[in-house]
């Protein structure tokens, strides 16, 4: 009985140890961006963390944000990123048939298109328009859902660093057009920044030092029980 009593308790620490690494490693991969002032059209999350261990293949999304003071009629994104690092595998609207921000307006649905931007980049070109009188009310809204994979990893000691861009223009740019096509100006721009790096040393220190802690704490706590049990007999 005691032993079977014993191996409970350490299938408990191994638990929260692991629960507790799972946590502190999702908060080092992934950092929500804040709502941008409007008028904005901005990437969450803000930044993507992955380690050396994340294969090729790995895939991950980010979502398309608009902040609009005034009405709104259609909108546009014209999303950048390293074609070397990432490969985009799919586009589609936040809320299935249509974006949030079209909300129950009808709407004349678009195609995602992929293409090269220039010898570096790639992009994702997306957009939706309300069909008749009818227009989005100012607020913040999601609008689409992107998919991106990793296709390279760096060499043992490198960085890979880039970022997802929707302000870089060519023939297409990113816009928001009010309820007379014109376009919403100013139009601020945030993207996301994304690394793909070695697992940081003090990230993993600071895990071990947490589930030692743990530990401790754990053992400390079911020792003065287990006293007390025994005094008690």
């Amino acid at each position: 009985m005691v032993k079977i009593k014993k191996s409970v308790k350490m299938l408990h620490i191994t638990t929260i140890i692991t629960l507790l690494s799972s946590v502190f490693l999702f908060a080092y991969q992934v950092n929500s961006a804040k709502c941008l002032p409007a008028n904005s059209m901005w990437t969450e999350p803000k930044d993507v963390l992955l380690d050396s261990t994340t294969p090729v293949g790995y895939r991950f999304n980010i979502t398309v944000y608009a902040n609009i003071s005034v009405s709104s009629y259609a909108w546009q994104f014209y999303l950048t990123y390293n074609k070397a690092h990432l490969n985009a595998t799919g586009c589609w609207y936040s809320a299935g048939p249509k974006s949030q921000w079209a909300g129950a307006n009808p709407t004349y649905p678009q195609i995602p298109d992929y293409g090269s931007h220039n010898a570096t980049h790639n992009y994702v070109l997306f957009a939706e328009s309300l069909l008749g009188e009818y227009e989005t009310p100012p607020g913040s809204y999601s609008l689409a859902i992107v998919e991106f994979e990793v296709i390279a990893v760096p060499p043992q000691g490198q960085t890979y660093k880039s970022e997802l861009r929707l302000d870089i223009s060519k023939i297409f740019d990113s816009r928001i057009l009010d309820p007379d096509i014109t376009p919403i100006q100013p139009l601020n721009f945030g993207g996301t920044i994304y690394m793909i790096d070695e697992f940081s040393a003090l990230m993993l220190l600071i895990v071990l030092l947490l589930a030692s802690i743990c530990m401790v704490l754990l053992k400390k706590k079911w020792f003065k029980t287990d006293v007390v049990h025994h005094l008690k007999r």
